[in-house]
């Protein structure tokens, strides 16, 4: 069967982008920042993207227009193709004998990330809900919305069903949109979204930038004290950019076999790493403010969802403000979670007699299975922790900073 092709090359830009900015940026990438020391971790990601981020990711993109497949395949059909070429070593035959399993594991990783993503991206949902009911609550004073909202952070976070309840509809939502083909369902969604993403991210971040926060926030952000950094930093560092890179969990050599013959790939991996990066800053710009006028302390995955919504609340009119904010972030999370699935929905067609359809759903049910420990992970199973943290970072820290970086650089 021939293989799909993005429409246009626009198409797969906002695919990619969509894929690499998602909750990375929104999400991931501002908790990473204010444990590693601020502006001088941002210096250093930008850094690790320009000598080892696009080199990994057009090699990526390369494997999968060269061979049309996913990870899986075009890891089997580069071996075989090797084992005529090559000489016969020891060293040469193990290399081939490892390389279709590191597909398979890109693979599995990228179903375990989407696991604990969806679960995230159905903590948007509920507080995209809370801001939506906020103005029916008849909470007149800027107190009383702030004590709601603590309180329905508390409560989600509570109960591990609510949780699981929540990811499921963001996990329905994904399926529906994977089952179709690429050209129906990728390119159409995230071509819509992305528009309107850029609309309401430009609003927030002048919203933020406006607030008397921002100077202290800009100086944090983009000034680097070196001295914050340790060999940690280098860890986050690594694989934070294959994350927002969408690199070594398959997913960009999937978009890579959907490029046309005739698309540059050297140029397409810059322009993707470029947009990714600036996407990266102006995160920053616009959540930065936020995380400094908020009173409440948080820290890692929870950063985001306490201090943020406790500010809009404060905020007059901030539920206007919150609703635009919840929006922007749902449709980023959507269209990363849309890119996941693809990848590994892609790689099982391949590689078995599924159809698309029948493929989604089994590839949905896997990642639901795979939420139940991050979704309970503050609540049945809060007592479980490495070093105060819980299982929901533990899994981000071990997939993202550990298995991800090792599989791109095999």
């Amino acid at each position: 069967m021939a293989r799909r092709a993005w429409k246009t090359r626009f198409g797969f830009y906002l695919a990619a982008i969509g894929s690499a900015f998602g909750l990375g940026s929104l999400w991931r990438f501002p908790y990473i920042v204010a444990e590693n020391g601020g502006g001088a971790f941002v210096c250093l990601y930008i850094s690790l993207v320009a000598v080892m981020g696009v080199p990994l990711l057009i090699g990526e993109l390369m494997i999968g227009k060269f061979t049309r497949r996913g990870v899986i395949g075009a890891q089997k059909q580069l071996v075989a193709q090797a084992q005529v070429e090559s000489k016969g070593t020891r060293r040469a035959k193990f290399l081939m004998g490892l390389m279709p399993s590191v597909g398979v594991l890109a693979t599995v990783i990228c179903l375990c990330i989407l696991g604990y993503y969806i679960v995230i991206s159905g903590w948007v949902l509920y507080f995209l809900g809370r801001f939506l009911s906020l103005p029916l609550m008849g909470l007149p004073s800027p107190a009383e919305q702030t004590e709601f909202i603590l309180q329905s952070f508390e409560q989600l976070r509570g109960s591990g069903w609510m949780q699981m309840a929540l990811a499921l509809v963001h996990l329905g939502i994904v399926v529906l949109v994977v089952a179709k083909e690429v050209e129906e369902g990728i390119e159409r969604w995230i071509g819509f979204i992305m528009p309107i993403f850029v609309g309401i991210l430009s609003v927030l971040v002048f919203k933020s930038l406006s607030m008397s926060s921002s100077i202290e926030a800009l100086r944090y952000f983009m000034y680097p004290d070196f001295s914050k950094l340790n060999i940690n930093s280098l860890g986050y560092a690594v694989g934070q950019l294959c994350f927002t890179l969408s690199i070594g969990f398959a997913t960009s050599v999937t978009f890579g076999s959907y490029l046309k013959d005739e698309s540059l790939v050297p140029p397409t991996g810059f322009r993707v790493a470029f947009f990714d990066s600036l996407t990266a800053v102006i995160a920053g710009l616009m959540i930065f403010p936020l995380v400094i006028s908020g009173a409440a302390k948080a820290r890692g995955p929870e950063l985001l969802f306490q201090t943020v919504p406790e500010f809009l609340a404060r905020l007059e009119g901030g539920f206007i403000f919150g609703i635009f904010f919840f929006i922007c972030l749902y449709l980023a999370a959507l269209g990363a979670s849309i890119s996941l699935l693809e990848t590994v929905v892609s790689n099982v067609c391949e590689n078995s007699q599924l159809k698309r359809g029948r493929a989604s759903l089994w590839a949905g049910v896997v990642a639901l299975a795979t939420a139940f420990l991050p979704a309970f992970s503050s609540s049945s199973l809060s007592n479980l922790k490495w070093h105060s943290r819980g299982l929901l970072e533990i899994e981000d820290l071990v997939l993202i900073n550990g298995f991800v970086p090792i599989v791109a650089l095999l």
